[in-house]
């Protein structure tokens, strides 16, 4: 059975700080690709994370706001795409391959002060071509995906799924937690898709990870090329005394070599016979697989934070939410 690809989205409200939680959140989650918004960063700001790719798309100004990112795994086979760099709607794209073709992901942020069009919407998703999925802080309120209200930003981007034959992916559930007690919580992360049978796709909310919003994760029951493992010789299991006994019973050193055409085959002889001796002293290479080597003690307070965010947004009772505030730091 193919493995799903799992996506996960994300406003980090500023990347850099949040390096070390991502990268348990990435393997403990088992998340192929990342799609952040707002990732703060400038022309010198720089983020790596072990066995991931990251490509970024800054602010136009290239100051410490806005922006977009994506992580993902390196054996997933895929190329970058051109940035979207404007002030109304920054993204970072890239397109891999499954097994209908060529698929676009983007990971989106459009800041809350500009006004949008639906002209403005089509003419980015246009960018994306005929099959994509895009998500991230559209900053569009609507009442179909889950929000609280409807906004005119909102209304401009239904228009334009309306009529261009986009769907939405949506945990209709909040995923902005303001701490002020004033403001209520609403739903501003979501994917706009195209081309996707959204049947094949699940998505639910996450308590994972630290800022004003929860992240996302989708499971896309697709079969996505991935980088196979570059074949190997040998590896550190690798038995050389056998490998030596085994060379000295099958080579015959009592070869004539009169001619060009004895020492050709000969060498061919030779090459074969190591091969296949190094191949019968070495083990098949062991599966690696992913596991969280948190220590024991982070791993409970992860689970103490987790529930005491799930407790907050159940009541949005002020001692909750200091109770998750001393959990998360």
């Amino acid at each position: 059975m193919a493995k799903p690809l799992r996506v996960s989205v994300w406003n980090a409200n500023g990347l850099c700080k949040h390096t070390q939680e991502i990268t348990q959140f990435l393997h403990r989650s088992n998340i192929d690709i990342l799609l952040i918004s707002e990732t703060h960063f400038t022309p010198r700001s720089h983020v790596k994370i072990p066995n991931y790719t990251i490509y970024n798309t800054l602010h136009p100004d290239e100051t410490a706001h806005g922006g977009t990112a994506i992580i993902i795994r390196q054996n997933v086979k895929h190329c970058a795409r051109e940035e979207h760099k404007q002030g109304h709607i920054q993204a970072t794209s890239i397109a891999i391959k499954d097994d209908v073709g060529e698929l676009n992901i983007a990971a989106v942020y459009s800041p809350p002060k500009h006004v949008i069009k639906e002209a403005d919407y089509i003419t980015f998703f246009r960018t994306l071509r005929h099959r994509f999925i895009a998500g991230g802080d559209f900053n569009a309120k609507h009442t179909t995906w889950g929000a609280r209200i409807t906004t005119p930003k909102g209304r401009e981007l239904f228009k334009a799924m309306r009529n261009n034959s986009l769907q939405y992916l949506s945990t209709h559930q909040p995923t902005f937690c303001p701490s002020d007690t004033n403001r209520q919580p609403d739903l501003l992360d979501f994917c706009i898709t195209k081309g996707i049978n959204t049947q094949k796709a699940e998505i639910a909310s996450c308590l994972e990870l630290s800022s004003d919003r929860t992240p996302i994760l989708i499971t896309l029951h697709t079969r996505v090329i991935r980088q196979q493992q570059k074949p190997s010789l040998y590896n550190k299991y690798t038995d050389w005394e056998a490998f030596r006994k085994t060379l000295d019973e099958r080579i015959d050193t009592q070869i004539s070599l009169k001619s060009k055409s004895d020492i050709e085959t000969t060498v061919a002889i030779l090459t074969a016979e190591i091969q296949q001796a190094v191949r019968l002293a070495t083990p098949p290479p062991r599966p690696q697989p992913v596991s969280d080597n948190s220590p024991l003690c982070i791993k409970h307070k992860l689970t103490d934070k987790r529930k005491a965010r799930r407790r907050w947004q159940i009541t949005w009772a002020p001692e909750d939410k200091q109770i998750y505030n001393k959990h998360a730091k």
